[in-house]
């Protein structure tokens, strides 16, 4: 059956909504390294959200205030960001300090972000206590701070006690940080219509059915994590396996695991996940693995590459994996997540086009011979409601096959970025978002 149109225009009431309908359904499956998998049914869920919840207006936290979440990726992230919304609070979920950033460049992103965006809250663990305290040193509104060992165990999920199930369509959700994994200065507000008609588009675009299983190990504070590894399956109503993306970093061959596991359906890698999984793993770990559920691995938020297509199907066909689950997406925070899906419903179209050409004049001519070719993927085609221009720099269209600037117009725009009207200043142009993008 498919996923019909969202029964709520706002998100609070769309998670009641499945409280009500269904409790005890499944609404993830989390993964965790040296544990056993965790059930989290939408009872589950709202309980410990509405505990969150419950905590941020104790601690004075107002609605529409915002809350940064710095979390490791597990339950209490998951808790902590529904309970947020549960709560009328802006959540936004901003990356750790890791051993792969660096830490004085971390400390000034964040007192950064804390300057910028004004947070009255961080939501965050004891391991990171020391990092947060350090930026709140430096800004001169520091946010307070919440941890998850002051969030209380009990407290039953109680509608009667949420005003925000009455959410305005037009408030801000939620802020996504994009920008790179430490570019903390340019907040996408995002509205609960943007993301409700985000979700609704996607979910057509996509073919989503109640009979689909997403499979995910992206970070959360990224947008396709966020939304289409996230938000996408816990408020469709469609079963989420959820992992860790340093556990997938550091075994890949978890993900497949998983989906011969759960029967997995769906599951979006950037475009550097195909080498490196074909490269990484093993004969050994893919034993008794089976992939023939897998009817799309979406190639998303990077250059996408034909190569990294070949070599992920020389290495996993004979598992099962089939050549028409190849599929493509062109997707941003600033649309909530998608503006084009390709490879659904037919394969991904490749462009074979002249290089010389495609460098010299910027257009994208259709090569002769394979020798003077560059074989190029199709990011398929605009989601309902979303519109796509390709634009010179005076804003004119370009005929087709000429490079120019991506602009777009859609029902799941963002707000603005979040107290930076400068930017919004010079990113709209009557009504189009200028993406910055070449197509």
């Amino acid at each position: 059956m498919t996923v019909n149109s969202l029964p709520s225009n706002n998100l609070p009431s769309l998670l009641d909504h499945y409280f009500l309908e269904s409790p005890e359904r499944v609404a993830i499956y989390l993964i965790q390294s040296q544990r056993s998998d965790q059930s989290i049914t939408y009872r589950n869920l709202l309980d410990r959200s509405f505990a969150y919840a419950q905590s941020l207006r104790i601690a004075g936290v107002h609605e529409g205030d915002v809350a940064i979440l710095i979390l490791n990726h597990g339950q209490e992230l998951i808790y902590a960001f529904f309970g947020s919304i549960l709560a009328g609070v802006i959540p936004s979920i901003m990356p750790f300090l890791t051993e792969k950033l660096d830490p004085e460049h971390y400390r000034q992103s964040l007192t950064a972000l804390f300057e910028v965006t004004r947070p009255s809250v961080v939501i965050s663990g004891p391991e990171f206590i020391t990092e947060i305290n350090r930026a709140r040193a430096h800004s001169p509104n520091p946010p307070n701070i919440l941890l998850t060992t002051e969030i209380p165990q009990d407290g039953p999920y109680t509608p009667d006690e949420l005003p925000k199930l009455r959410s305005n369509p037009d408030e801000i959700v939620l802020l996504q940080h994009s920008s790179g994994t430490t570019g903390l200065q340019k907040g996408v507000a995002l509205s609960h219509r943007a993301v409700l008609n985000q979700l609704d588009s996607y979910s057509q675009a996509i073919h989503l059915t109640d009979s689909d299983v997403i499979v995910s190990w992206l970070p959360l504070y990224h947008d396709m994590g966020l939304i289409a590894g996230f938000l996408l399956p816990v408020l469709c109503c469609v079963p989420l396996v959820l992992m860790s993306p340093f556990d997938w970093v550091r075994a890949p061959y978890r993900l497949f695991q998983a989906v011969s596991q759960y029967r997995g359906t769906l599951a979006w890698l950037p475009n550097f996940a195909y080498n490196f999984c074909a490269q990484k793993v093993r004969p050994r770990e893919m034993e008794n693995v089976d992939l023939s559920s897998w009817r799309a691995a979406i190639n998303c938020s990077e250059p996408m590459h034909w190569k990294s297509h070949q070599v992920f199907l020389d290495r996993f066909t004979s598992y099962g994996f089939s050549p028409s689950a190849l599929a493509t997406s062109y997707a941003m925070a600033e649309n909530v997540f998608a503006v084009t899906q390709g490879g659904i419903s037919q394969a991904v179209q490749v462009d074979m086009v002249n290089q010389s050409l495609l460098i010299s004049e910027q257009l994208a001519v259709p090569a002769t011979d394979e020798s003077s070719a560059v074989r190029m993927l199709s990011a398929g085609r605009p989601i309902s409601g979303t519109q796509v221009r390709v634009i010179d720099p005076e804003g004119r269209d370009l005929p087709e096959r000429s490079i120019g600037e991506i602009a777009i117009n859609s029902n799941c725009m963002l707000t603005g970025y979040y107290n930076r009207p400068d930017l919004d200043d010079s990113t709209f142009k009557d009504g189009w978002y200028l993406t910055g993008d070449l197509g």
